[in-house]
């Protein structure tokens, strides 16, 4: 799967110059640390971008040559500024930038990169189904050994961070189902919701998970 998500990366989000070099590098590199942080995570997010690369399609279909020229180019200059990184983006603008970026400069690009991207989201929900995640392997034998003992008898509390809201959903529905306690907090809660998450943490929880935003303004010292 890491093979071939790279090669589609490589074949459709090519480097560029110019004012689109921003936009190609950003969506590569945040495709590829989806990549990284779980099955999970890169197969919601190749559906969400085989669904917007589809609508797009289809919207093209109904335009003239010309009026699609100006609607591809007008997608390619508008998602980032040139003074932006990765790690300046929240989730909901990763999200957008990898969703509706393309480097594509006519319809049947297009077309050849939502059939690459069906194939991709196939492979990678075979991969998610087989549960073969060596990640998630080594956090069970890890939780299983002595020194996390005290999370059994609600003596302890685990603060488990992790990088992408859709690998926090995978890896909180996977504590649940080995029989833990979790809450979460993470960059789309108001701060009304995450003061509520770290009293939950605090007095109930067993194992919160997090994105980095639980790292920002709020008290876990307990």
């Amino acid at each position: 799967l890491y093979k071939a998500v790279t090669a589609y990366i490589n074949q459709f989000i090519p480097q560029q110059q110019g004012q689109r070099r921003t936009s190609a590098a950003l969506a590569r590199t945040v495709l590829q640390r989806r990549l990284a942080s779980s099955a999970c995570a890169i197969h919601e997010s190749l559906k969400r971008r085989l669904q917007k690369q589809q609508d797009l399609l289809n919207e093209l279909d109904g335009l003239s040559p010309a009026q699609r020229g100006r609607r591809l180019a007008a997608i390619q200059g508008r998602l980032v500024d040139s003074e932006q990184d990765e790690d300046d983006l929240d989730d909901s603008d990763r999200d957008v930038l990898i969703d509706e970026y393309t480097a594509a400069q006519e319809i049947e690009q297009l077309r050849a990169e939502v059939a690459a991207l069906k194939d991709l989201v196939e492979e990678a929900r075979r991969v998610r189904e087989a549960a073969n995640d060596s990640k998630l392997k080594a956090l069970k034998l890890c939780l299983a050994r002595a020194q996390f003992a005290e999370l059994k008898d609600g003596r302890g509390k685990l603060l488990l961070f992790t990088e992408h809201r859709d690998t926090l959903n995978y890896v909180k529905d996977h504590l649940g189902r080995w029989g833990y306690t979790t809450c979460e907090i993470h960059g789309g809660m108001n701060p009304h919701e995450r003061k509520k998450a770290q009293e939950q943490f605090r007095t109930q929880a067993q194992v919160c998970v997090a994105t980095e935003a639980a790292g920002e303004g709020i008290n876990l010292q307990f």
